[in-house]
């Protein structure tokens, strides 16, 4: 009876643990996420929300996608990069484009509806050498934030 006590412990405490190692994933898959669709647009976010920019690129041609500037409210959490073909990747062939993803999230929100104007995160396309340069980017991707206080 002892034995069978300590498998449904051990075996509760396995369950747990296992879905514990799954939660970020989870919250990665409930992030709201934005393309080159959403860019000029205005959002509303609730403190703590994560949410995604997803823009395609090519790296291999020196091109990516960069942070210029970020609300007062938002960190950026994460930027991943994902080829837009996999397959071709897989056989070894040169070149193509990838998705940039950035993952971001929302940690606090305005004092006051004063605080929100002016909050746009925007991402620059660029060669990053010519843009330092002081060459204009290729393309701006932009989103006006409001991120709302939590409760």
């Amino acid at each position: 009876m002892s034995n069978i006590k300590s498998l449904a412990v051990l075996s509760l405490g396995l369950l747990a643990l296992s879905s514990c190692a799954n939660q970020p994933q989870a919250e990665k898959s409930k992030a709201m996420i934005f393309t080159v669709a959403d860019t000029g647009t205005t959002t509303t976010l609730n403190a703590g929300q994560s949410f995604e920019v997803k823009l395609l690129g090519t790296p291999t041609a020196g091109y990516s996608w960069e942070v210029q500037t970020l609300p007062a409210g938002v960190v950026l959490v994460d930027k991943t990069s994902e080829p837009e073909n996999p397959e071709g990747r897989a056989q070894r062939m040169v070149g193509g484009n990838d998705w940039s993803r950035f993952h971001f999230k929302t940690i606090s929100g305005p004092t006051d509806l004063q605080g929100t104007a002016g909050q746009a995160l925007v991402l620059r396309y660029a060669r990053p050498w010519e843009f330092e340069a002081g060459k204009p980017a290729e393309q701006i991707w932009q989103m006006q934030i409001v991120v709302k206080p939590g409760s």
